[in-house]
């Protein structure tokens, strides 16, 4: 990843480290370009304040403290009720948005959301991102060398099957540590994303090419 940009387009604050915080954390060591374009921030019902309100703004200065520990530059497209509903906006909303950070980083790698995530927001974004990058000639529309899709850290209904990985073994404790960073966000077990399972699914992931701890992804353009 020597030299090259990386953009991680992430539902919310957070997913960012749930699902490729190793990656950013070896793009750290080896002198990548990081940006996350986080689509969303806002109240949820999940991670509420004892005042009743999500911490918005104390999610927003989670999200510069991952960038200062990440490296990485990040920008937050929609703010307030957005958040859980992005699958209801305008899919060309999020298209716009995607393609305009595209313009402006002109990444060598992007990282889009899981398509067949639990979370319908989630969905909603990939599905922009498979249109704003959509293949055209690179005169028009900068075109990425490589896409991959995140894995994220479900089971039940899903079936994701990685065919691309990345070795995270020696970055591994500081992806958790990325991930900290959101710390209104960072539940206990049993809870899918705990820190926990996460280290149970880098673990898989790590017996699937022998290596103690890797991610999971789904090349969608580029080459093996």
């Amino acid at each position: 990843m020597e030299n090259k940009k990386i953009l991680i387009i992430s539902p919310h604050l957070d997913d960012e480290a749930i699902c490729s915080g190793g990656l950013i954390m070896r793009a750290k060591k080896e002198k990548a370009k990081v940006f996350v374009l986080y689509m969303a921030n806002g109240k949820t019902r999940q991670f509420m304040s004892r005042s009743g309100q999500a911490p918005v703004d104390k999610r927003e200065l989670e999200a510069e403290k991952a960038s200062m520990y990440g490296k990485f530059e990040y920008k937050i497209t929609f703010q307030g009720d957005e958040i859980m509903r992005l699958d209801s906006l305008p899919q060309k909303d999020l298209i716009e948005a995607i393609e305009n950070i595209t313009k402006e980083f002109q990444s060598d790698i992007v990282v889009i959301p899981y398509r067949d995530s639990f979370s319908q927001d989630h969905r909603a974004v990939a599905q922009a991102c498979i249109t704003a990058f959509r293949p055209l000639p690179k005169s028009l529309h900068w075109q990425p060398e490589m896409i991959l899709e995140m894995e994220e850290p479900y089971s039940w209904t899903q079936s994701f099957t990685p065919n691309f990985y990345v070795d995270i073994s020696d970055v591994f404790e500081e992806k958790i540590e990325l991930y900290k960073c959101h710390a209104s966000q960072v539940p206990e077990d049993p809870f899918p994303r705990s820190i926990n399972n996460l280290r149970r699914l880098a673990g898989m992931r790590g017996c699937d090419i022998s290596v103690k701890y890797a991610e999971g992804y789904r090349l969608l353009k580029g080459q093996l």
